[in-house]
């Protein structure tokens, strides 16, 4: 019996037309995850809407490298699942009632890394451009995680992504691969940039 690969991803929402999103300030969000003071954790965020009214408002619309984005619909669905890692926040979404939309918080730095195989963050932004996780270091039980060195981006793990992708639908989702144990797997060239 062969084991099922461990794999890492990066979520955005799709770039493609008659697809709106939103820009959330995240400023707040960055000084906690950068600081790690529980004094400076938000207790929500604002956003505004990227796109014409007549686009299709989507169930994972913010690109944000820390600030993953999802609608209450699928938040509620996976409330539960995502809890041990992380925690939720209203979403303040300009002409949009507050809890239509809710920032999932990655709440762990964890120390999985490999550093002779992971790129070293690159200054001013911090972005980790290559990043091989040590397999028995992954935080499996969290949907989400950050790392040291790069505290504001937020990595998913596969079992969470696919159960995204059941939610919300492949289409509606862009996954760039960033490290897996299949050797097979082509991480993505650039998963935490635009």
């Amino acid at each position: 019996m062969t084991a099922t690969p461990l794999s890492v991803y990066r979520i955005l929402p799709p770039f493609k037309e008659g697809l709106r999103s939103i820009l959330v300030d995240d400023w707040p969000l960055i000084r906690w995850q950068t600081h790690g003071d529980p004094a400076e954790m938000p207790t929500r965020v604002t956003a505004e809407w990227q796109g014409p009214p007549n686009f299709r408002e989507i169930d994972y619309p913010s690109s944000s490298l820390g600030a993953p984005v999802l609608s209450r619909r699928v938040a509620d669905k996976v409330r539960d699942r995502f809890s041990p890692g992380g925690s939720f926040l209203p979403v303040s979404v300009s002409g949009e009632p507050e809890g239509k939309y809710e920032l999932y918080v990655a709440e762990h730095v964890v120390d999985c890394l490999d550093p002779d195989r992971s790129s070293a963050p690159l200054q001013p932004t911090l972005v980790i451009e290559k990043a091989v996780f040590l397999p028995e270091r992954l935080p499996l039980e969290y949907a989400a995680f950050r790392v040291p060195g790069f505290p504001r981006g937020v990595y998913w793990n596969g079992w969470a992504v696919e159960l995204l992708c059941e939610l919300i639908g492949r289409d509606d989702l862009e996954l760039r691969l960033v490290w897996s144990t299949d050797p097979d797997a082509v991480p993505h060239r650039n998963p935490m940039g635009f």
